[in-house]
This record gives C-alpha cells, sequence and structure tokens, in this order.
C-alpha cells in the first residue's frame, strides 16, 4: 500500500526525482523485511532475475561504466521491485494501486478545469500519467464488472484521467494490453467480439491523433543503423543518447536539429535494447513478457489476470514510448508483474544474495539525489568585493595582480574588465591554465560557444588535471548537442575524482 501511495501520489521533480525516490525507499523497506523471511517462489522469478542480472553483465562490459550505471541500477531495481511484490499479499496491494490511479484521475481533471489542457497531476509530465492510468484500468475493469458501484466510479476518472493526458502511447499500451490479455484468455465468439472491440477503440484513436506529428519512424530508422554497426552486444549499455547522433539521417536532423533538441530514447524500448545490448539483451527483456503471457493463459484468479493486463500494457506502450526508461514507470510494471505472478513452493532467493542486492542498490541509488543536493548547497559566486583592493591590483603589472583582478572583477560582475584582466594574465603567463579557464567562462557567458571550448581546451593541455575546465567544456558539449564529447569528459572527471556531484548530475541531465 505504502508503493501505490508513493507511486500516485508524491509529486514528481526533475533532477532530484521524489517521486522515484519514495518508491526506492519502499522496495527496500520491502526487501529489508523480506530478507531471511522469502520461502517461496514465484513463476516470473527466472526471467526477472535473468533482467537484472543482464543490467550487471552489459555494465561490465560497457566501455564507460558511468553512463551504463544508471541503466544497470535501473534493471536491478525491476528485479527487487518484483521480489517484493510478488512476496506480499497482491489482493491489498492491488485494491491500493486502483484507489491510487482514481486518485490521480481527479487530480488530473481538476488540473484541467483549472486550465491546463494536458494534465499530468503527480507525474511531472502527461505522458507518464497517461501510461501509469492504462497499467491500472484493467483492474478496475475487471472489479468494476463484477462489483460495479465505486470500482465503477475507479474506472470512469483513471479513464478520463488518461484521455485528458492526450498520451498516445498511453491509448497504445492499454489497447495492447487488453489485446494480450484477450488473446491468453478468450475464446470464440467472445474473444471476436473483444478483438473488434480493440480495432474499433483504434481507429477512434488514429482518427483522433491524426494531426500529430509523428517523427517515431525517423528515429527507429536511424536506430537500426545503430544496431546494424554493433550486431552482436550492442553499443553498450545506456550508450544510445551518445552514439545516435552520428547514426541520425539528415531528414531526421532536419525535424530535429543538432544542438538545439537531442534524441535521448529510440521511443521503443526494444528497438533501443537491441541497438544497447544486441540480441541477447533484447532477448533477455521479451523473455519477461512472453512469460508473463503464458502464464495469463494458466491464470485464473481475475486480480492477477487484470494485473498482468496491466504489466503488459505498459510494455505495449514501451513499442512507441521510453516510458520503462524512467524508474517510476519500470516500477510500475514490475510491480505489476510481482502482483501477477502465483507464489509457489521452491528453493527462495538466498538471504545473503538478497541482502547484498538491496545493499548495492541502496548505495547506487541514493547517489544522483546527494549529488543534486551537493551542488544545490553550493555558495553563489558574485558578491560585493574591495574597492580599495581592486585599486592596489590595478596599480601592479604582475601575473599574480591579473589573475587575481580578474577574478574578483568577475565576482562582482564586471565582465569586460574580467575579460581584460585575464587576456593581460595569459600575455604574462601563456601556460598557466587559471586565466585560460575563466575566459573560456566569460565566453560562454557572452554567448560565444565556441569561443569558450577554445579556451577551456587550451587550459586542458595547459593542465589536464582540472576538474572545473573539464566540468565546463562537459556542460557546453552537453548543450551543444555533442554528447559522446560529453561523456568522455566527464568520465575523465570521475576517473580523477569518482564522488564528483556536478560529473554525476551533468550524466542524468543527458538522459531528462
Amino acid at each position: 500500500m505504502l508503493g501505490a501511495a508513493a507511486f500516485w501520489l508524491v509529486p514528481d521533480q526533475k533532477l532530484l526525482r521524489w517521486k522515484l525516490l519514495a518508491v526506492e525507499a519502499v522496495v527496500l523497506l520491502a526487501g529489508a523485511l523480506l530478507v531471511g523471511r522469502d520461502k517461496s517462489r514465484a513463476e516470473l522469478d527466472v526471467p526477472v532475475a535473468g533482467v537484472a542480472a543482464a543490467g550487471l553483465f552489459f555494465w561490465a562490459l560497457s566501455p564507460d561504466r558511468s553512463v551504463a550505471q544508471a541503466e544497470a541500477v535501473r534493471l536491478l531495481f525491476c528485479g527487487l521491485t518484483y521480489w517484493a511484490a510478488s512476496r506480499s499479499e497482491s489482493n491489498s496491494a492491488l485494491t491500493a494501486w486502483t484507489a491510487g490511479a482514481a486518485a490521480a484521475g481527479a487530480w488530473a481533471l481538476a488540473q484541467f478545469l483549472t486550465g491546463n489542457p494536458r494534465p499530468f497531476a503527480s507525474f511531472g509530465n502527461p505522458i507518464f500519467l497517461g501510461t501509469a492510468l492504462a497499467s491500472a484500468l484493467p483492474l478496475s475493469l475487471s472489479r468494476a464488472r463484477t462489483e460495479r458501484g465505486l470500482w465503477a466510479a475507479a474506472a470512469g476518472l483513471q479513464a478520463v484521467g488518461l484521455l485528458l493526458s492526450q498520451s498516445r502511447a498511453a491509448v497504445f499500451g492499454l489497447l495492447g494490453g487488453l489485446t494480450l490479455w484477450a488473446l491468453a484468455r478468450l475464446k470464440g465468439r467472445s474473444l471476436i467480439a473483444a478483438l473488434a472491440a480493440v480495432v474499433a477503440s483504434a481507429a477512434t484513436a488514429a482518427w483522433t491523433f491524426h494531426g500529430r506529428e509523428w517523427t517515431h519512424a525517423l528515429i527507429w530508422r536511424d536506430a537500426l543503423t545503430l544496431w546494424r554497426a554493433h550486431p552482436w552486444l550492442g553499443c553498450g549499455l545506456g550508450r544510445f543518447h551518445l552514439e545516435f547522433p552520428a547514426f541520425a539521417s539528415e531528414a531526421l536532423k532536419a525535424r530535429w536539429p543538432d544542438g538545439r533538441v537531442i534524441v535521448n530514447f529510440a521511443h521503443n524500448e526494444y528497438l533501443q535494447t537491441l541497438a544497447e545490448a544486441g540480441p541477447l539483451g533484447l532477448a533477455v527483456l521479451l523473455a519477461v513478457p512472453a512469460a508473463a503471457w503464458l502464464s495469463l493463459r494458466r491464470e485464473d484468479d481475475t486480480a492477477r489476470g487484470a494485473a498482468a493486463a496491466g504489466a503488459l500494457a505498459l510494455f505495449a506502450a514501451a513499442c512507441v514510448s521510453p516510458d520503462l526508461r524512467f524508474g517510476v514507470s519500470a516500477f510500475a510494471a514490475f510491480f505489476l508483474f510481482g502482483a501477477a505472478a502465483r507464489p509457489r513452493a521452491g528453493a527462495p532467493l538466498p538471504p545473503l544474495a538478497a541482502a547484498a542486492a538491496l545493499t548495492v542498490f541502496a548505495v547506487l541509488a541514493v547517489q544522483p539525489a546527494l549529488a543534486v543536493r551537493r551542488n544545490a548547497a553550493e555558495a553563489p559566486f558574485h558578491a560585493a568585493v574591495d574597492a580599495q583592493r581592486l585599486k592596489t591590483l590595478e596599480a601592479r603589472s604582475d601575473f599574480a595582480a591579473a589573475e587575481e583582478l580578474g577574478y574578483l572583477k568577475a565576482k562582482s560582475s564586471d565582465f569586460p574588465g574580467a575579460r581584460a584582466a585575464f587576456l593581460r594574465a595569459v600575455e604574462l603567463a601563456p601556460s598557466k591554465p587559471g586565466p585560460l579557464n575563466n575566459l573560456g567562462n566569460l565566453s560562454y557567458l557572452a554567448g560565444d560557444p565556441e569561443a569558450a571550448i577554445g579556451w577551456w581546451k587550451k587550459s586542458l593541455a595547459a593542465a589536464p588535471e582540472q576538474i572545473d575546465a573539464r566540468l565546463n567544456l562537459a556542460k557546453l558539449l552537453c548543450e551543444r548537442g555533442r554528447l559522446k564529447e560529453c561523456s568522455a569528459q566527464l568520465e575523465e572527471v570521475l576517473r580523477r575524482e569518482p564522488s564528483n556531484a556536478k560529473a554525476r548530475v551533468l550524466y542524468k541531465k543527458m538522459t531528462e
């Protein structure tokens, strides 16, 4: 129940991601309570364990483990979420999930009525809201079919929220999940009627969204080109946004110009997995929904079947959306798979392995949030300076005076004076890195990115061990869409200073 409340009600926020932190905390708590008490197995244990193990395997193979770390952590989180949900009491958890979804639908309706044309409730993004509601609708529909009353009202609120989100991925996912459920559970005329209803709904959705721009096909084509360049083990876990720009076609660049728009995702989880981890990674991922569908064919419990349909809706939406790349959506999918899985006798997860997985996840998952907080706590640079000290420095002609004068003038926001002082310092000592770095900073502030890059590269050539100049260069390269070059600079920063908060936050910004 705590997981459902955190998922549906905790507001999201970029970079710090309160919603994700909340559901991660719930999974860690539930997992800690299970260590040593888990006495069973569940139907999807093997394929889900394969996903978590694949994350560690491809992280170990990655040419840049700092880039791969976020994806490896997400996949480990998927495994832990499933494990905790599959060993918990599912009926109350699914009831809480449905109630939370109804609250989110009501929240979205309130936002719409107060002037927001595409509400997002607590999710910060209407697409995330839509796909989340698509995962909940099968549950409320199944309850409304037999119990009506409040469950019919809950289904109505969820449907309204989904429609108001205007998410094509959510509609596609819901219809896909219901289709897979129908193919597994229905026969004869019932199946024909269900499929006809899906086709009619799909046609209505296609007509509704026909005016919206659709560039996914261009991204998919170029993503396949990227995969063909690395056909066996892919280009590396989590590296799609770094490698893809080199394979983007002119047609795609015309729609999404370099330097102004960054294509972070393939907008198809299966294609992106193929590009990053090759056929092996794709096979491991596909084994989860395949095993879930096969178990759905055998399942006679309505609630568990509806939970499986909800999870499959998220996996269907992943055909046209990057939702599963975000931890909150991945939590929803694997929570529902866990709730759908029927426990059975068998060897449980060994306590030592469970404790180790929880510890590794806790340490790695908290790093981005701590990095964001450390950066936010830094004191501002600009401040008033001592006028008498400025006069004293201006009267001198040595390098140290010119460098300090430039620093103080920059601190007081006298940028032309700072630039003149730093240029004088470079004349006096061309090999000193500090003034070169600061001239890069001033060029950046003046809106001259190429000059800034030039100054920072000169500064790093003079002193490669610098952290600040390398971070400055990485930040600008990221802003210019040169993500692979940016990643190379960040990798060097973390090699020299593994706990650097700014580098970790910039890695996070590259995909957000």
